[in-house]
């Protein structure tokens, strides 16, 4: 991990970019739902994989009507992990696409869209449901994955990591995060970014 102090140096410029591309990347129904489809690869799978799978999927015309076989050997090979289960998932989420569209579009508090996501989109717990709000551009939400634990920790705000993580802990995690982002002067989002480029080395999602 690279110091946090030294990320920003290196990093922020690329960040603050990286931000304001989310919140273009909301405007655009296709992206979304790549979006969607990127953060339901990405439990227990490395970012860029995830990635990569979700370009097969968009080279195979595989994100408007995703037959599962097929969504599924593509995850295969890109070293997407539990790759069945979310194919389910995708097939399941482009099914009611238009819906989650529409809630987007109505919807302009990021806590209240997160909660309708979660009841209503298999596969998307919190993290998942914040990374996705925040790939397109809700900054005011935390994703509270391995990165940010470990950097509550180092930071003496949380004493233990606890690998299942209830809604309730993930709220009181949230706002941990929200009040440090705040004293760097930044948004969660951006913190987050900055946090990811400092244990990986780059800008990524």
């Amino acid at each position: 991990m690279r110091g946090l102090s030294e990320a920003r140096s290196k990093y922020l410029q690329e960040v603050f970019e990286r931000v304001a591309s989310f919140k273009k990347t909301r405007e655009e129904y296709g992206k979304v739902l790549e979006e969607l489809v990127f953060c339901l690869c990405t439990p227990q799978t490395k970012a860029r994989n995830a990635l990569n799978a979700v370009e097969a999927l968009r080279e195979h015309c595989l994100l408007q009507q995703p037959d599962r076989k097929k969504v599924e050997e593509i995850l295969r090979k890109a070293n997407v992990r539990f790759h069945r289960k979310k194919a389910c998932y995708i097939v399941d989420a482009v099914g009611k696409f238009e819906e989650i569209w529409q809630a987007l579009c109505r919807e302009k508090s990021a806590h209240a869209l997160r909660d309708y996501l979660v009841n209503n989109v298999a596969g998307l717990g919190m993290k998942e449901a914040s990374h996705f709000l925040r790939n397109i551009g809700f900054t005011e939400i935390a994703v509270i994955d391995r990165h940010i634990l470990k950097h509550l920790k180092a930071e003496g705000l949380v004493r233990k990591i606890h690998k299942n993580i209830t809604r309730r802990r993930y709220l009181l995690l949230e706002k941990k995060f929200i009040e440090l982002a705040a004293k760097h002067g930044l948004s969660p989002a951006e913190l987050d970014l900055l946090v990811w480029a400092s244990y990986t080395g780059e800008v990524l999602k």
